[in-house]
């Protein structure tokens, strides 16, 4: 690949010309090869712009752009590469809008695969897990992902758990953490405690695959029903924004809080303390006669039916009354408990007297409210607090070694003690191999904070990850802070976090914990708000195409596949001619269909791939991975490049002492296309990189751009200040996205001889594009108002720029109205009422409302095909009226 180095180039400007250094300036040849791809990638690989969050500049609006962080495997997949090419665009989006923008990384670095993974490797957890991290690191780099690597942690570093330590004391103090015994799911093969959630549909664990069994072990938890009903009303915060179908997961699991859980304590010595009740009218608990339980609860140690437990009574502490527990499973249990209260019903007493019960008579007890009952059980501390039925307080207890461990020492005396806050961190030991905490007989020895006796010990169990993830989007605004979490002012100003990008199954449980996470630190003042992610963009997962035997479902390599007809989807294995299913599913090494992110990497170029993710498919939709749909980017990126070369070459050829030439009607008439095209391609990439996250249509606005670049005839390559407009604002556009490329377009052009100087442009031409703003609309340029009658379109009225911008409700309405052709459509129907959204720079809608049987004015029929439906759709598009609204 030859380079011409060129040091001095010449400056056209106003029929002037300069002189303006460049050394180490390069002049590519005129065909773009990979090979110039990764040189170019090369030379600008540490001058992509400054990444950092200056939390000292309080003048620029701040953005707060955060991709989930990653579990450290060692090796990036096609999943990461997406979600972080997302977060990076739209970072460095925001940057060239003149944002002070925080895009941080780390680690969820505790859990049993790295565990697993360095107990089969004879090494120690922590070896392993910051190995992996080092390489995951160097790749991220290669892809330029414009992260503020000064924050970088990892979960697993005692500067990171020790807060996560402060946490559990704070919600323990709070009484939010309490330990008792529970029936687990117990996975015998990494011998640990599974949430339900990480139990499969066949009973199996989401990771050991062993089948899970049930197990009594006394159980670390956190009251997250406490914040139930918060939690679900937050979901209707009208600050959250694409949350979409996220909110109806959170619901679902959420469940509709229609009603109260109460704990009554057991009477006598038992292992159980108390038991959990729920009801919908809280004055049941002063009618209640008795208490029935599922044959599978803990209480039924010896799993009777149909019976009157013995020796197992409880207290009604709204009564006084002792309560007698039946076994059973003929009653109405609410969703998702094992415990019923049972009321004077005549069912209730048929069950009672068949369960050999004697009910004596009750006695009325002065009527109280129900308001008033949950009123007593809150001050007692025993519930009250609205839920659903079937959501249950979080389980945090984990049984092995590589997690944060909780903060409490048990003392003969004094029962559980929180460890001192100066003590923290309690850390792991980093040495030992596979060693369980609870057989870890040194680690374990501890005395008393309270009364100082030695023989105490330290609790084995450690945190589950989602704990350490609850949290970490707070780290990142102050990761060094020894003193506190993080410091409350500078959460103040800059959560919630604006955009937050990752992976729908995370949508519930890291999101719900989150949430509670952020409600509970709003209730103690150190946040600003109770919702931590304002805007949610949850990516699609990358898809590979598998191979599977029709016969056996065995996946097989693409290697050993025969495609008889790709259109037909029909494939054979080579060996033995067998007919082979062809899958889109998720890339996998157990289905042969896993890509390599590095070596299209090392066969494209990095922005090559960086494009080819965000080409093609929304970021919220699954990407099937083809090669098939490279040649639309790579053709891309040579038109890129060959309009460069020709504009350069062009500028190169002028011969500055005749001058500019007089501008002919045809110049004119090009260079008006070129400010209408770059106006209007820009308006479309703004609007779906800022207010949709589209950046698939993104680019398609860029191409359409490039091809209108590319129609202008050789004079106004040579001369057009508009063509230069428009190739500048094309490389600024391109640059979140390509960011190599885009920093070596701009140089080629911002150093390109005899170029037209714009000074109104609000182009830096001495700085790279990194160091330019956004391009903005003209201010007479018309952009869309777009009129709608019920969600229909009906017509468009093109505003300029400048009035657009400053268009209120009242303002659009008031215009439309005054519009003729609007005025005959509507009639002298009345409004019932109007919506308005404007998105400044790009398109706004107006919708009104009438009474629909009037619109149809009884002329249509009540249904129509989808046939006839799509014809009168695409026929009034045809004849949507264009009107123009002047100054």
């Amino acid at each position: 690949m030859r380079f011409l180095h060129v040091s001095l180039l010449g400056r056209w400007s106003k029929g002037r010309r300069h002189l303006c250094s460049a050394v180490g300036q390069l002049t590519p040849c005129r065909e773009l090869t990979p090979e110039m791809k990764h040189q170019l990638e090369r030379k600008w690989q540490n001058k992509l712009g400054d990444c950092r969050f200056d939390p000292a500049d309080t003048v620029k609006p701040k953005r707060y752009v955060l991709a989930m962080f990653p579990y450290p495997s060692g090796s990036l997949h096609m999943g990461h590469v997406r979600v972080y090419t997302i977060s990076d665009a739209m970072a460095r989006f925001y940057r060239l809008n003149g944002a002070n923008v925080l895009h941080p990384m780390g680690w969820d670095a505790f859990g049993l695969p790295a565990e697993n993974a360095a107990m089969q490797r004879r090494i120690p957890a922590d070896t392993w897990t910051h190995r992996n991290i080092g390489e995951m690191r160097k790749q991220l780099e290669q892809l330029a992902f414009s992260f503020d690597w000064e924050r970088e942690f990892a979960t697993c570093q005692p500067e990171y758990y020790r807060w996560t330590q402060q946490l559990f004391l704070m919600l323990y103090r709070d009484g939010l953490a309490y330990q008792r015994e529970a029936l687990v799911n117990w996975d015998p093969v990494d011998e640990t405690v599974l949430a339900d959630e990480q139990v499969d549909d066949n009973g199996c664990s989401w990771r050991s695959g062993a089948k899970v069994e049930k197990k009594v072990l006394r159980q670390w938890f956190v009251k997250t029903t406490r914040f139930a009903k918060p939690l679900l009303e937050g979901l209707s915060d009208p600050g959250l924004e694409d949350w979409k179908d996220i909110i109806k997961l959170q619901r679902h699991w959420i469940g509709e809080c229609e009603g109260y859980a109460f704990e009554l304590p057991l009477v006598g010595e038992h292992k159980m303390k108390s038991i959990a009740v729920w009801t919908s009218d809280p004055v049941e608990l002063e009618r209640a006669l008795f208490i029935a339980i599922h044959q599978t609860n803990l209480l039924n140690t010896a799993k009777q039916t149909d019976c009157l437990l013995e020796n197992v009574t409880v207290q009604n502490p709204f009564t006084g009354d002792v309560l007698p527990v039946i076994v059973t499973e003929a009653v109405a249990f609410p969703e998702g408990c094992d415990t019923y209260l049972a009321v004077g019903s005549e069912s209730n007493r048929q069950l009672a007297t068949k369960c050999g019960l004697k009910l004596k008579e009750n006695t009325p007890s002065p009527a109280s409210t129900g308001e008033e009952i949950v009123r007593k059980a809150l001050e007692q501390g025993i519930g009250g607090h609205p839920v659903s039925s079937k959501l249950r307080d979080w389980l945090i207890s984990r049984q092995r070694f590589w997690g944060t461990p909780i903060p409490i020492i048990h003392c003969p005396s004094c029962g559980p003690v929180p460890v001192p806050e100066q003590d923290l961190p309690v850390r792991l030991p980093t040495d030992s191999v596979g060693i369980p905490l609870a057989q870890n007989e040194q680690w374990l020895r501890a005395a008393c904070p309270t009364c100082h006796r030695a023989d105490c010990r330290r609790e084995s169990d450690t945190m589950d990850t989602f704990v350490d993830s609850s949290w970490y989007f707070l780290r990142f605004l102050d990761a060094h802070n020894r003193r506190e979490m993080f410091d409350s002012a500078l959460a103040h100003r800059l959560m919630p976090v604006d955009l937050y990008v990752g992976g729908k199954e995370h949508a519930v449980l890291h999101l719900y914990y989150a949430r509670f996470v952020a409600h509970y630190l709003h209730g103690k003042g150190l946040l600003p708000t109770p919702e931590p992610f304002k805007r949610l963009l949850v990516q699609g997962m990358v898809m590979g195409r598998s191979y599977r035997v029709a016969s056996n479902g065995k996946y097989i390599p693409p290697a050993e596949v025969e495609i008889v007809d790709e259109k037909a989807n029909k494939a054979i294995e080579r060996a033995t001619g067998e007919p082979v299913t062809m899958l889109w599913e998720k890339m996998s090494k157990s289905k042969h269909n896993g890509v390599d992110p590095l070596e299209v990497l090392r066969e494209h170029g990095c922005d090559a791939l960086r494009l080819i993710l965000l080409a093609d498919v929304a970021p919220t939709s699954h990407r099937n991975w083809s090669e098939a749909t490279f040649p639309g980017i790579l053709n891309w990126q040579k038109r890129l490049w060959l309009t460069m070369y020709d504009f350069r070459e062009a500028r190169a050829n002028i011969d500055p002492s005749s001058g500019a030439p007089t501008p002919t009607p045809e110049f004119t008439e090009h260079e008006h296309k070129l400010w209408d095209a770059r106006n209007y391609f820009t308006a479309g990439a703004t609007f779906n990189y800022r207010h949709s996250h589209q950046l698939s249509v993104g680019i398609s606005k860029m191409q359409g751009l490039t091809n209108a670049i590319r129609r202008a005839p050789p004079a106004v390559v040579s001369y057009g200040r508009q063509y230069e407009r428009a190739l500048a604002a094309q490389i600024i556009m391109l640059a979140p996205m390509a960011p190599h490329f885009a920093a070596e377009l701009w140089e080629q052009l911002a150093t390109a001889p005899h170029r037209v100087d714009d000074d109104a442009a609000g182009l830096r031409w001495d700085g790279t594009v990194f160091e330019q703003r956004w391009p903005e609309i003209d201010e007479e340029f018309p952009l869309d108002l777009t009129f709608k009658i019920n969600g229909a379109e009906c017509c468009i009225l093109k505003i300029p720029a400048k009035r657009f911008n400053q268009l209120t409700h009242q303002e659009s309405l008031d215009l439309a109205l005054r519009q003729e052709p609007i005025v005959k459509l509507i009639g002298k129907r009345p409004l019932r009422t109007s919506d308005f959204t404007l998105y400044p720079s790009c398109e706004a809608i107006l919708n009104v409302d009438l009474d629909r049987a009037a619109v149809e004015e009884g002329g249509e029929p009540a249904t129509k095909s989808k046939k006839e439906k799509k014809d009168k759709k695409a026929k009034k598009k045809k004849s949507l009226q264009v009107l123009h609204v002047g100054m």
